[in-house]
């Protein structure tokens, strides 16, 4: 995580290698023994949902092509449920330290006073280590030696939809992605730091069941006054009331998502709690109440397959 002023903020963190901050991707990672190479930590490293069940396919699937390791995820991920996710969350209590130390500064007096937190991969751009299609810009990243190439496309109405939330809000980035990469990719869509005031990265998340969750308690500001938009609903689950859900965005050039979102922003300015206006726009404690686990199918006697 940076403050706006871009020091760094977690010496221990600075202290590690990008290989071992890489590697270290989920808690159980150092104990697996998988000896990825260097292509498949770099997109480790872009990419943040069911992690674990990426890295158990092996190496070899996912240095083939990113594109169509998106696609295989896309295929494996389709029965997950994210309201169903958040419904057998246990108490954040019960998954953190009681104490956690705040991240980031208090907010100045010109500050205003409503802060949106912002998801980057899938909401607002996308990225592959592969180029597909047209692509807005690139990056490389220095991983073990080496460069990649990363190719990025931006939303839709990104830059207008920027250009107005950063006069109404505190903006906050808040990503599941390592630092080694978005921190690379936020110079590039903000190289003068004047849209995101914040920036806070994976080693900041919370990691249970395989995802990477974003616990707004850790940013210090008063949770009356935080919004969070994300395309992954799992990702603010214990902070359901504060969550606006928005469709995952690939390579749609008719996407009108975030033009679409910004009458409800601007709605929100002022507001004394924007938990009870979230709450009645997107209903999602009503989709948690009626998430439900698929039912599972014995196999017959005599089948050779499940069902």
């Amino acid at each position: 995580m940076e403050d706006d002023d871009g020091s760094p903020s977690s010496p221990d963190l600075d202290a590690q290698s990008p290989y071992e901050r890489l590697l270290a991707l989920t808690p159980s990672s150092a104990d697996s023994n998988c000896n990825l190479d260097s292509v498949s930590a770099v997109y480790l490293a872009m990419k943040s949902s069911k992690l674990e069940c990426v890295e158990e396919r092996g190496q070899d699937t996912l240095i083939t092509s990113v594109c169509n390791v998106e696609d295989e995820e896309d295929e494996e991920f389709d029965e997950f449920d994210p309201y169903l996710f958040i419904k057998n969350l246990p108490n954040l209590s019960s998954v953190v330290p009681t104490f956690r130390p705040v991240l980031l500064p208090k907010q100045t007096r010109s500050c205003p006073p409503i802060s949106l937190v912002l998801d980057l991969d899938e909401t607002l751009v996308h990225s592959s280590l592969e180029p597909c299609g047209e692509v807005d810009f690139t990056f490389t990243v220095h991983f073990n030696e080496e460069e990649h190439m990363v190719y990025v496309r931006c939303r839709p109405h990104l830059k207008e939809f920027m250009e107005r939330v950063s006069r109404l809000f505190e903006i906050i980035i808040f990503t599941a992605s390592q630092s080694i990469y978005a921190e690379q990719l936020l110079n590039v869509l903000d190289p003068k730091r004047k849209l995101f005031r914040h920036r806070v990265y994976r080693d900041s998340c919370v990691f249970f069941d395989g995802n990477y969750l974003k616990d707004l308690s850790v940013l210090g500001r008063d949770l009356s006054r935080v919004i969070i938009v994300d395309n992954s609903p799992q990702a603010f689950g214990f902070q359901v009331e504060n969550g606006v859900p928005i469709e995952s965005w690939f390579d749609d050039p008719s996407d009108k998502e975030l033009l679409h979102l910004l009458p409800f922003l601007e709605s929100l300015v002022g507001a004394d709690d924007v938990r009870p206006m979230i709450a009645k726009k997107f209903n999602l404690r009503e989709k948690i109440d009626a998430a439900v686990a698929a039912p599972e199918y014995p196999a017959e006697a005599g089948d050779p397959f499940e069902r």
